[in-house]
């Protein structure tokens, strides 16, 4: 089965885009791990982790109002390039070889804190942006 031109231009943004907002999210995340250390309860990721979940929430709230290729440029290359879980897991692996329950700690509190990232994201885009919850 062959795709029409359309098809295939649209497939081509949708990488680009990916690519595009991948590349931004992995500079800025490189940028901004070089310059805030973990503290003892928290990894080295732990800003640029949060930050991803906001803008994530935010995308969400606002999916309905922008064209597909700006959520992927946003949500799956940006967010996807910025947010780092494998160096997320390696760090909480360091940290658990030297105290496990510091490991466990800072697993929960950075997951806890993405989490309301996410929902502050989302309530903000919402308010901005008129749309109200469902349900």
């Amino acid at each position: 089965m062959t795709q029409t031109r359309p098809a295939v231009r649209t497939t081509a943004i949708m990488f680009l885009a990916v690519f595009v907002g991948g590349a931004a999210g992995s500079l800025l995340r490189e940028a901004f791990s070089a310059q805030i250390p973990g503290a003892p309860v928290l990894t080295a990721t732990f800003g640029v982790n949060v930050m991803a979940c906001f803008v994530l929430g935010w995308l969400y709230a606002v999916r309905n109002r922008v064209h597909a290729h700006v959520l992927h440029l946003g949500a799956v290359g940006f967010c996807g390039g910025l947010s780092t879980f494998s160096s997320f897991v390696a760090e909480l692996e360091r940290m658990a070889e030297m105290h496990l329950w510091s490991a466990v700690s800072a697993a929960s509190l950075e997951i806890a804190i993405g989490l309301a990232a996410a929902v502050l994201g989302e309530t903000i885009g919402r308010r901005l942006h008129g749309e109200r919850p469902t349900g």
